[in-house]
């Protein structure tokens, strides 16, 4: 024979489980079906992209590669496309200052400190063409598909809120 709160718990496990159910009952027949979003759709284009920047207040160029980049005084955020249809965005910084090659294992290490306590974005070094380490940090997503311009807007300004972020704990750190 249970225990009286054994009893009990099994009681309070099946009317949870008799309310999730009803809520998503309820939700099913006021949502949206899966994959379909209010407003119109978009892809996250350059054309797109400057616009939403525009509207943050930032000034953007296209570089001599056709790359979408905002400048800042100490680094300047990229934006790549990638995939068949250009659905994956990637923003990228990439900081002014430079480091001797013989810096690199401790910078990479100073990232890993980076890299451990925050989600966002992923930070690494690199190594240009004109033989001095830099250091760059990333955000990116897939948005096969497409996505709402007002979430497209709020990504956008999230990435480079982190971003930004970043580049001033390397100020501080490296």
């Amino acid at each position: 024979m249970p225990l009286l709160w054994q009893t009990r718990l099994r009681s309070f496990a099946a009317s949870a489980m008799a309310a999730a159910r009803a809520g998503v009952e309820q939700r099913r027949s006021a949502d949206p079906p899966i994959g379909r979003r209010e407003g119109p759709i978009v892809l996250p284009n350059n054309k797109v992209l400057q616009s939403i920047l525009k509207e943050y207040a930032l000034r953007s160029v296209i570089d001599d590669d056709g790359d979408l980049a905002v400048r800042w005084e100490n680094f300047s955020i990229y934006f790549f496309h990638y995939g068949r249809d250009d659905e994956v965005l990637q923003a990228r910084l990439y900081l002014n200052r430079r480091f001797e090659v013989e810096l690199r294992p401790t910078l990479a290490l100073v990232l890993d400190d980076w890299n451990r306590s925050k989600l966002f974005p992923k930070a690494y070094t690199v190594l240009p063409d004109d033989g001095l380490v830099g250091i760059c940090a990333e955000q990116a997503f897939d948005f096969e598909g497409g996505i709402s311009r007002q979430q497209l807007k709020f990504t956008v300004g999230m990435w480079l809120q982190n971003l930004q972020q970043f580049a001033d704990w390397t100020e501080e750190h490296v």
